[in-house]
Formats: C-alpha cells, sequence, structure tokens
C-alpha cells in the first residue's frame, strides 16, 4: 500500500509510519488532528519528472500550469514558483493568491466558466498571460472591458470538441452539453475565432480544451486535440498557444484498475501537437497542460484520531474520526475512493473490515464505507493518502468545524501551509 504514499513514506523501528523522516504519530500530537501533511519531495519529484518528459517528448516551448482549484494557500503557491511551475486560476482569489506570491503575470492565466467584471478587471490590470474565453457573451463583456480599460487582452478560447472519457460524470468537461467552453456542433467556436480576430482589444493567440478530470484514457486527449486544429485550419487562425488542459488521474487504492504513466499523457499531448502543426506546416506552439490532482494528490496525506466505534444491527463496524465531510466531502459529492491505515501500527495485519466515517451530523457523511484495518481503538492515529488534491481546497466549516492545520515537510523541516482556523476567531464572529 505504501506505492500511494508520499516518495518518503516508510514505516520505522516502532511500527509507526514516516514521512520526510518524520513520525507522524508525533505529528498528530504536536499539531493535533485533522491535520494535513504534504511531503515536499514528491511534488518536487512529479514537478522535475513533467519537465523531463517536455524535454524528451516535444521540440518546442513548454510551460506546465498548476491548477490552483486542487489546494493553494499562500505558502503552497510561494513552493511552486520556486519550481518554475505557472498557474491556472478560476477566480480572483486565486489570481490574489498567486500575484501575493510573487509569480510573474506572464506565468498565469485565468480559466472559469462565469468570471465576474472584478475578476476580469484584476487579469486585465495586471496583465496575465491570457483570459481563457468561456463563452460568446464573455467575449463581448471581456472586449467591452479592454476598450473601457484602453488595455489590449491577450486571450485563448476554451472550445468544447463534443467528446467524452471514462471518468465519473461530475468530473467530464468536454462533452456537447458542458457549461464550460464555446461549442462546436452549433458554430460558436468558429464565431468566436472570428470575432477575436477583428477586434482590436482582443489579442487572440491560443487554443484550450478541457477534457475532465481523474482521466487515464489517452485517445479522448489526441481526439481533441485534432478537432481543435481541424477548427483552427478552416477559420485561418495558427495557434502560438495550445493547451489541452489537465485531468491525467492517479491511483487512490492499492489493488485499483492498472493506470498508464503519465509520461504516456505528456507523450500523447506532445506528439499530436506536433503531428497536426507539421501537417499544416505551421510552427510548434507553446504546449501549456495544466496537471493540479497529478501534482499535488499523492504529496498529501490526511491524518486522524479514531473516537468513538461500535457494531451496529446487521453486525457491521463503524469507526468514527474527528474529521469527515467538512474536511473531506469527496465520498459525499460523487463516491471518492480512498484507503486508510493506522499510523501506529503502520505494519499490522488488516483484521477488520469497517465503515470508517466522520463526525458530522449527516448519514452522508462517510470516508471510506468498506476499509480492513488491524485492531483499533479510541486514540489510534489513522491515515488515509492521496489526499492532496480538491479537499482542503474543497473544506467546509459545517457544524462550525475549524479547517484544518496543514503542513509541509522537506528536508528535515516543517512549513506551515495553513493554520488550523480558530472558529471563534473568525468572520463568524465578526
Amino acid at each position: 500500500m505504501l506505492n500511494l504514499f508520499p516518495v518518503t513514506a516508510k514505516i520505522n523501528p516502532a511500527d509507526h509510519l514516516e514521512i520526510d523522516g518524520q513520525d507522524v504519530c508525533s505529528l498528530a500530537q504536536t499539531w493535533g488532528t485533522p491535520l494535513y501533511l504534504y511531503d515536499g519531495a514528491t511534488v518536487r519529484q512529479n514537478a522535475q519528472n513533467l519537465e523531463t518528459w517536455f524535454r524528451r517528448w516535444y521540440a518546442g516551448e513548454s510551460q506546465v500550469a498548476y491548477a490552483a482549484k486542487v489546494y493553494f494557500s499562500l505558502e503552497m503557491a510561494r513552493k511552486l514558483k520556486e519550481m518554475g511551475i505557472g498557474v491556472d486560476a478560476a477566480s480572483l482569489g486565486e489570481l490574489n493568491m498567486a500575484r501575493l506570491a510573487g509569480f510573474a503575470p506572464g506565468n498565469v492565466h485565468l480559466n472559469g466558466n462565469n468570471k465576474s467584471r472584478e475578476e476580469l478587471l484584476a487579469a486585465l490590470r495586471w496583465g496575465i498571460q491570457a483570459v481563457v474565453v468561456d463563452s460568446l457573451e464573455e467575449l463581448g463583456f471581456l472586449e467591452n472591458l479592454a476598450a473601457a480599460e484602453q488595455r489590449q487582452v491577450e486571450i485563448w478560447l476554451r472550445v468544447t470538441p463534443g467528446i467524452s472519457a471514462k471518468t465519473h460524470a461530475y468530473d467530464l468537461t468536454a462533452h456537447p452539453n458542458s457549461k464550460f467552453g464555446l461549442p462546436m456542433h452549433d458554430g460558436q467556436a468558429a464565431e468566436a475565432i472570428r470575432q477575436a480576430l477583428r477586434s482590436p482589444w482582443l489579442r487572440l493567440t491560443g487554443l484550450h480544451t478541457h477534457i475532465g478530470s481523474q482521466i487515464f484514457e489517452l485517445g479522448p486527449f489526441r481526439q481533441a486535440i485534432e478537432i481543435l486544429y481541424a477548427l483552427a485550419e478552416a477559420e485561418g487562425f495558427v495557434p502560438q498557444t495550445f493547451c489541452p488542459g489537465g485531468g491525467w488521474g492517479v491511483p487512490y487504492l492499492p489493488n485499483g484498475e492498472a493506470v498508464p504513466p503519465a509520461e504516456d499523457w505528456i507523450r500523447t499531448v506532445s506528439e499530436a501537437v506536433t503531428a497536426e502543426s507539421t501537417r499544416r506546416g505551421w510552427p510548434l506552439p507553446r504546449l501549456v497542460v495544466e496537471p493540479g490532482r497529478w501534482l499535488a494528490a499523492r504529496a498529501g496525506l490526511a491524518v486522524y484520531t479514531i473516537g468513538t466505534h461500535k457494531v451496529v444491527n446487521d453486525g457491521s463496524r463503524v469507526v468514527a474520526v474527528d474529521g469527515g465531510m467538512a474536511d473531506n466531502p469527496r465520498h459525499a459529492l460523487y463516491q471518492a475512493e480512498y484507503t486508510a491505515l493506522l499510523a501506529d501500527r503502520a505494519g499490522a495485519e488488516p483484521r477488520h473490515r469497517v465503515t470508517l466515517v466522520g463526525k458530522f451530523c449527516e448519514s452522508g457523511d462517510e470516508l471510506i464505507p468498506q476499509v480492513m484495518l488491524p485492531d483499533y481503538e479510541r486514540g489510534r492515529v489513522l491515515v488515509m493518502p492521496v489526499a492532496g488534491a480538491y479537499q482542503l481546497s474543497m473544506a467546509s466549516n459545517y457544524n462550525l468545524a475549524p479547517r484544518p492545520a496543514a503542513l509541509w515537510l522537506e528536508n528535515g523541516e516543517i512549513h506551515v501551509l495553513q493554520q488550523r482556523e480558530r472558529i471563534e476567531e473568525s468572520w463568524w464572529v465578526s
């Protein structure tokens, strides 16, 4: 199971789980639980792998833009900036966090299906790399803002190619009825290209698409690239930037289906863009990818303390921890799957099939419907791996629960990504 954990994970002689040489049980005692840990070595290794793979498979310029929606505190942003990674932002908050962290505006682009006036003005005035326009209405709205500001704005067009990939329905974003992007079937995407090229205030430089999240199929990426290149050719537009989005998945279960290596994803999009450009005699565009989950998920670990446990009417065992849907709503929202182990009995043989639940006032507050654990009792430290993506970023204050602390562990040092909230000092009492 340790292959799901951060790359520095190991079990020490006391049978405790360690991350970056630090005992997880000791960290839980010092910092309290729920607690989130991020292993810097894992994120750094993933970032370096992406750089290596692009050098291997793509002859043109490339850029990695972290999908900030995955998790983006100020300290996390600073760490990513140090690694030379850009930002795919989708809100004013993410834009401002990137700016506070010191990102160059040319390394930030803004996505989103319903950008506010404030968000677009912030992008305009900061002079970011590109606004990724999502609709014809937004195209006109942005053009008017740019004219009023007397600032030309660089844009990419997000195109919905009308394809689907194998993933949860909530994670699909490129099917014909998606709320995201400019549809192709009725000519909206083509019209957006024509309008943008006519505008003195919009500088169209790129095309963008995103087929979904937690994707393990290579074919849909290739298909989307071919469709967007055909669209560009039909409209006489040669993209200087091409972004096939992100969405490459990670395994969450030790015995789940075989997952193709992420290098296959980079190779596929690189070869497809190269082939489509070469076929038309076009120069290679800057190739931008937007990994988020793949960069951060495995690096993260959710740490809980076991509280009450019981045997219910059908004889099954229910074990409750001190977190749940307030810090990780993913199972409640779309049946996300996880596994777990006891950090203070990390090498022990699992003996009991249990339902792992949270402490919140909802029957849907389950973390894992069925998982095998060794002997357990109140006070034991339990950890869930692959917890670095879409958990803290989707966390809430349900039941007025404080959001957990999050730590970055690297080279034996602890950096605080976020402090544990104090509800009595939050905006709930302001």
